[in-house]
């Protein structure tokens, strides 16, 4: 009698938890939709906030962002108003870059030539193919899906990493760190994230 109890028991918890698992999905296999939600894309718009930490000073501006899978990526920083307007136009395959108006000076945040002009098409190679080191719901009622990619080589704090944060429903893009050697280098935020399928 004991035995066939347990086996009711054991067979009451498998089912709730098959029935758990079907309701919610798990962080990785968010992620992976997310990946191919992604490739899928045309392009996106927003508008982002970023913060560049050097080791002898921090810039912080704004800009609106037009990723494009095909022709250009343009960057048009918005604020602060000394520059604004200065817009950075990336070919796909290309690593020159085209400024309207001023020229703007950043440095290297990485020793693989990451910028802060670059860090917006490192982001999405991140996205389409980086390695996925952990994946987790984030946020008072885990609305987020944050994804950490790294070099699957190298320990936790070495090389570069990034931490993206998404939408849970939909998969807008809400924030990125980028860290060298454990330490932050920039940080931004996402606002009026619109994708744009290939067919749009």
């Amino acid at each position: 009698m004991r035995r066939r109890l347990s086996c009711v028991l054991m067979m009451i918890l498998l089912l709730s938890g098959c029935r758990a698992g079907s309701a919610g999905e798990t962080p990785e296999d968010a992620a992976l939709a997310l990946r191919e939600a992604y490739q899928a894309l045309a392009g996106w718009s927003a508008g982002v906030d970023l913060s560049v930490c050097y080791s002898e000073a921090v810039f912080d501006f704004s800009l609106d962002a037009r990723w494009s899978r095909e022709g250009e990526t343009v960057l048009t920083i918005t604020a602060p108003e000394l520059v604004a307007g200065i817009t950075a136009r990336v070919a796909q395959g290309e690593t020159v870059l085209e400024y309207d108006g001023a020229g703007l000076s950043l440095g290297l945040l990485d020793g693989n030539g990451l910028t802060p002009v670059s860090a917006v098409a490192a982001l999405m190679e991140q996205i389409e193919e980086g390695y996925m080191a952990k994946c987790a719901w984030a946020g008072e009622n885990d609305e987020y899906l944050q994804i950490s990619f790294q070099d699957p080589a190298l320990e936790a704090n070495e090389g570069t990493q990034f931490l993206l944060a998404f939408d849970r429903e939909g998969y807008a893009l809400r924030s990125a760190e980028v860290s060298t050697g454990g330490a932050a280098v920039l940080t931004a935020q996402f606002t009026n994230f619109t994708q744009i399928p290939q067919d749009g």
